[in-house]
């Protein structure tokens, strides 16, 4: 839950991301983030799931107050960094939310809910590391040429920079969930999988997305529109190389494929995710089988006393 990161353990992030270069923050976000949501899926529930199943609704709460919470911090902030810092928190809630709607029932053990939130899970993570990624990277582009991330500074690049404004925007809508990028289909799996698991945590999850556009086309008004640049080193506001070109592009072209043909994905990941979620299902199976100690009886026989009681006959052994 720390490498999540989840709240309350995840302090460390912000800073992490602000205090680190360009290309670490983006390593940072794309790849070693998802090892908290691998060893989760992979270690922790396959070991436990006992405490996988009784801390169902614990997993859940997490993801849910790490959604909310991340997206009214990055709603707050004026560091352009920070931002995206604390939307990563945002974004990864849905990654802990998937994992935990353990949507199977007693007697039912109808996993197909639980194998969407899983599998949501960890498309979210891929897309995630995608668009955040993304994200820190253009961030990184813009600190490059101003040397500053002041958001209230920002304004008027569209006409400075149309390039990297259009590429920015694609990123920045993917992480948003439109349809049709990335960051839609693992969100929407997890919310159809949490509603399986409590209506409750479905609606106020789904609810999130608009905190989510609301911080997004905030910060798209702020730094890319707007009639002209406030910041220093107006000058320095030179279009992109073809070296920014090819990354930007490179993750903006990822967003879209895999938003429009997610099977891409699914085909590769579904069978190891299934086959986690029938091994806990198989596990639930097998609790409800109380085993049978006692003598039976051939058919038609009567029952005998066993150590008579103090009454002559209380203790029948069937």
């Amino acid at each position: 839950l720390i490498k999540v990161p989840a709240v309350p353990v995840h302090t460390w992030l912000p800073d992490a991301h602000v205090e680190a270069p360009t290309p670490i923050s983006m390593i940072l976000a794309g790849i070693l983030l998802k090892m908290g949501g691998y060893g989760i899926i992979r270690i922790c529930y396959p070991i436990c799931p006992q405490g996988a199943y009784e801390l169902a609704w614990f997993v859940c709460v997490l993801g849910i107050v790490s959604m909310i919470y991340g997206a009214l911090a990055a709603m707050a902030q004026q560091d352009f960094k920070r931002l995206v810092a604390y939307s990563s928190v945002s974004h990864m809630g849905y990654v802990v939310l998937g994992i935990g709607a353990w949507s199977l029932m007693p007697g039912l053990y109808d996993s197909q809910y639980w194998k969407m939130g899983m599998n949501g899970a960890m498309f979210q993570m891929i897309a995630h590391g995608i668009s955040s990624a993304g994200m820190f990277f253009v961030v990184g582009v813009l600190y490059d040429r101003v040397h500053h991330r002041d958001l209230n500074q920002f304004g008027g690049l569209f006409g400075r920079m149309p390039v990297y404004t259009a590429l920015s925007i694609v990123l920045f809508f993917a992480a948003l969930g439109l349809p049709g990028l990335c960051g839609f289909v693992g969100e929407i799996l997890v919310i159809f999988a949490a509603f399986s698991y409590s209506r409750v945590l479905a609606i106020v999850g789904a609810s999130v997305m608009v905190l989510t556009a609301g911080y997004i086309l905030w910060t798209i008004r702020r730094v890319y529109l707007g009639p002209e640049y406030r910041g220093p080193h107006a000058d320095a506001l030179c279009p992109l190389t073809p070296r920014e070109f090819l990354i930007a592009g490179v993750l903006s072209v990822a967003a879209v494929a895999f938003g429009v043909h997610p099977q891409a994905i699914f085909r590769y990941m579904t069978p190891s995710v299934n086959r986690t979620v029938d091994e806990l299902t198989e596990w639930m199976k097998s609790q409800d089988k109380v085993p049978d100690i006692g003598y039976q009886a051939p058919a038609g026989s009567a029952p005998t006393v066993a150590n008579p009681g103090p009454r002559g006959g209380d203790s029948l052994s069937h």
